[in-house]
């Protein structure tokens, strides 16, 4: 009774692990190959429940999502024969699974080591044609892009589309970074330099032209003031004139009174005597 359990119970667990081995599971986020004896059996399965012929048969799996690669090339070369190193990264992912497994072995470790190499070659070639201003300035952007598109072409076999490719550093090295800098200071202070050469030459025009319309506009008022001070002294001799001829005593007196108001009323002292005629308003007799 104890063995008839035992087979039964063996059985059981076998037949379990059978049927167990004969159904697999696809997830949306992942590929899956059936394999048999080294060969593709089956393939593009959807997401879901699957079955499959236990113990012969294996389910092999790979990320569907979009992948992300990113490496360092130590040294590339311009076509200065200058040395560069890059910090690149790309977004790739599995386009065709049967030729995916079928150049990998299944393995994406070896699938993300031929996709480096074949970006890094690019990449190389790319920076061959260029110097060193270029790669760094101009052609960056056009850098990539042609990476991008010769990349998705060499990976075509490896089952594997390119979906973007980005530097994301370039370094030089220090004495390379040195010459770049002094000639672009230099560029710079040459910029500079003619800058304010343009404004110091702006600056004297403005001088000049605002030194014209000053000694101008000086002109203008001393003439003006002029004419209007030959105006006013003819005017005050015609009033002057005017009053002499109608009383010559008033005349007299005003004039008097104006010098007065001109030397008697200053600051300083002046010793006349009382007799002369410069008091004959203040003194009768002199005045009589």
């Amino acid at each position: 009774m104890n063995g008839k359990l035992m087979i039964a119970l063996f059985v059981l667990i076998l037949g379990a692990y059978v049927a167990l081995d004969s159904v697999f599971t696809v997830d949306e986020r992942e590929r899956v190959v059936v394999v048999q004896l080294g060969e593709i059996v089956g393939q593009n399965y959807p997401a879901g429940l699957h079955f499959k012929m236990p113990f012969i048969q294996s389910v092999v799996r790979f990320d569907d999502r979009i992948l992300n690669l990113t490496e360092e090339i130590e040294r590339v070369l311009t076509s200065e024969n200058k040395n560069l190193s890059v910090d690149f990264f790309v977004k790739w992912r599995i386009a065709d699974t049967v030729d995916f497994y079928l150049s990998n072995q299944g393995s994406e470790a070896r699938a993300r080591s031929l996709l480096t190499e074949i970006v890094e070659n690019d990449l190389l070639a790319e920076f061959s044609k260029r110097t060193i201003r270029q790669a760094i300035d101009d052609d960056r952007n056009e850098i990539v892009a042609a990476v991008q598109v010769q990349s998705d072409q060499d990976a075509v076999d490896l089952g594997i589309e390119i979906l973007d490719v980005r530097i994301m550093r370039l370094d030089l090295p220090d004495e390379v970074s040195e010459s770049v800098y002094d000639r672009m200071r230099s560029e710079r202070q040459e910029v500079i330099k003619t800058l304010r050469a343009q404004g110091d030459a702006a600056a004297q025009e403005i001088r000049a032209d605002a030194e014209r319309e000053r000694t101008i506009i000086l002109a203008e008022a001393y003439r003006e003031s002029q004419e209007i001070r030959g105006e006013g002294d003819a005017r005050a001799a015609e009033i002057y004139a005017d009053a002499y001829g109608r009383d010559g005593d008033f005349y007299a007196f005003m004039r008097s009174l104006e010098m007065y108001r001109n030397s008697v009323g200053g600051k300083d002292v002046l010793v006349l005597e009382p007799q002369g005629e410069l008091f004959r308003y203040f003194n009768p007799d002199v005045s009589q």
